[in-house]
């Protein structure tokens, strides 16, 4: 096999192989979710050829085989264009949301009932074994902005449906000006669940 084809074909199949794993991380998102449909579609209609090239052109190598005919070089070339094609394909297809980047759904902004704090929930990769939430505060008065991570059992919502106006959470005031109670609601799907918020502090803690 003359060297600049053992070369191509090592490089192919570095690209191809590198396209299939980045498609399996990016579609489980890191393994922290089942692929869904689309995903198991690309699978099996890109991933699986794009493995197969893979193990022919190991196959050739092993082999040493070299092409004895023109027509023999242009069917290389096609496989190996199609191998490229097929792996930028694979490349093109992830989406980085909930893995490399967090994929965020957000309820309505509120205003608490004191009229201290605008507040939101955020649920960060739903869906996922990497799923939270967290409490979205803005103080109206100084307009500092706080993140609070709350454990909402996000693990166990099913389905959530988004409108465009969303209450998910709701947050009331206590005798403590810093503490604030936090309830989650049934729009959420999940049994109502209670937390003490500590604004001072930018905790969250369950109440049973």
């Amino acid at each position: 096999m003359p060297i600049w084809l053992r070369l191509l074909l090592i490089a192919i199949i570095i690209f191809s192989a590198s396209s299939f794993v980045w498609f399996l991380l990016g579609s489980t998102a890191y393994l922290q979710r089942n692929m869904d449909i689309i995903g198991t579609t690309v699978f099996w209609g890109g991933a699986v050829p794009a493995l197969l090239f893979v193990g022919l052109f190991i196959i050739l190598l092993i082999k040493g085989w070299t092409p004895t005919s023109g027509g023999q070089y242009v069917a290389v070339f096609i496989g190996l264009l199609i191998s490229i094609i097929i792996s930028a394909a694979l490349i093109q297809s992830v989406s980085k949301y909930g893995w490399a980047n967090e994929k965020i759904e957000s309820d309505t902004v509120k205003v608490t009932a004191d009229k201290k704090h605008e507040y939101r929930v955020d649920l960060i990769n739903l869906f996922q074994r990497n799923s939270h939430a967290r409490l979205y505060l803005k103080d109206l008065g100084s307009g500092k902005e706080t993140f609070i991570p709350v454990e909402i059992q996000t693990n166990k919502i099913v389905g959530l449906g988004v409108e465009k106006v969303n209450h998910w959470v709701m947050l009331e005031p206590t005798d403590t000006a810093s503490e604030y109670i936090l309830y989650t609601t049934e729009e959420l799907g999940i049994p109502e669940e209670k937390f003490k918020v500590d604004i001072l502090a930018g905790t969250s803690s369950r109440v049973n």
